[in-house]
């Protein structure tokens, strides 16, 4: 017997949603997932013992599910951006036009 795995779930209003659905012409997105968590600062260290780039370790990874209709809403983009900013203010990293 094969188990289904139970319908994943907008986390913002509740909804489950589908896979993407392809045809030869087009698809139809149904939600979208952001991956999150929490994170610590690293940096390579290169040859020449300077600081070559600065980059933010996964320690525990969560996925932020949106449906389409909730991702359209200012709060719920908002609140996707958040899942971000410590790393972005530790790392002194902007969002492209901030």
């Amino acid at each position: 017997m094969r188990t289904t795995e139970p319908p994943l779930r907008c986390d913002h209003c509740g909804r489950a949603v589908r896979e993407t659905l392809h045809t030869r012409t087009s698809y139809d997105v149904d939600y979208y997932s952001v991956h999150s968590g929490h994170g610590e600062v690293c940096s390579f260290i290169g040859d020449d013992g300077q600081r070559g780039a600065t980059y933010v370790k996964l320690l525990d990874r969560f996925d932020v599910i949106s449906c389409v209709q909730c991702y359209r809403q200012a709060a719920v983009q908002a609140e996707r951006e958040r899942c971000f900013q410590p790393e972005r203010d530790a790392t002194g990293l902007r969002p492209e036009g901030g």
